[in-house]
Formats: structure tokens, sequence, C-alpha cells
């Protein structure tokens, strides 16, 4: 009999702990998705980030491109890459490594031309899927269009 309560204690213990996770797993392969389109040479040229990115993040990065077709020819400081630090790339899809943080944001680290990095997403989930609603590399990034789009320029 005891036998019987502890093997349902376990499996109710256990299947709680598989819902709770399921938040957290789509949150995980919605940011695998995200760095498999940017690292999808046919979609070169696409603004991963604007594409998966939530509502009010695609409306400051636009406001960010905006700017930056206002001042076309000057090379705004600002401008740089957020999912893979660096002008270039050699990382691989396989070597991402995907975590769920405590605060609920999700980890992609891996090393591009042999140097560590890791960027975490803040995500919005919902019937439809999960969109960006920040990133930090460390800090946050939809802090920084803010302020980008408050001064307006270059």
């Amino acid at each position: 009999m005891k036998l019987k309560i502890v093997l349902s204690a376990l499996c109710i213990f256990s299947s709680g702990a598989g819902y709770a996770n399921a938040p957290q797993q789509a949150k995980i392969n919605a940011v695998k998705k995200i760095y498999a389109d940017q690292l999808n040479e046919d979609l070169m040229g696409i603004d991963i980030l604007k594409l998966h990115a939530s509502p009010e993040l695609r409306k400051l990065i636009q406001k960010r491109d905006a700017i930056a077709e206002r001042h076309e020819g000057d090379m705004c400081g600002w401008v740089r890459p957020v999912l893979i630090p660096g002008s270039d790339y050699d990382v691989r899809a396989s070597q991402i490594k995907y975590s769920a943080l405590p605060n609920g944001r999700v980890r992609a680290q891996a090393k591009n031309f042999g140097k560590s990095f890791h960027v975490d997403f803040e995500l919005q989930c919902d019937a439809q899927g999960c969109k960006i609603a920040d990133v930090y590399d460390p800090s946050s990034y939809k802090k920084e269009l803010t302020l980008i789009v408050r001064n307006g320029t270059c």
C-alpha cells in the first residue's frame, strides 16, 4: 500500500513538472527557430530579429530603420549584429546551446570564431507562438532602441 502511495505521488509530481516545463520548452524552441533562421543562407538580408519580434519591439526596430534611412551614407554607431556578435560568423545551429533561466528568459550560447558569447531572450508567448519582447547582450536591446528612437539621429 505504501508503495502505491509513493508511486502515485511520484507520477503526480513528475507529470506536474512536465507541464511546468512546457512553456519554457516552447520558448527554447522559439529561440532555436530564431537561430535556425539567422543561419539560413536563404534568409540572408532579412532582419531576423524584426521577423520574430513582438509588435512593440518591431515598431521600435522600424523606427530605428527609418532613422538610419534618413542618415543614409552615415555609419550609425548603433548598427550592430545582436543575435551573433561580429561582422561574420562561423557558428552552426547545432553548436548553439539553449537553456531556460530562472527569470523566465532563454539563453543561447556558443562560440563565434572561437570567442564565447551568449544572448538572453525575453519572449512573449500565446497560442500563435512566441515572439521576442527583448534581447539582453548583456543589457536590454529594447532600452537601447528606445534611446535611439528618442534621440532620432545617428
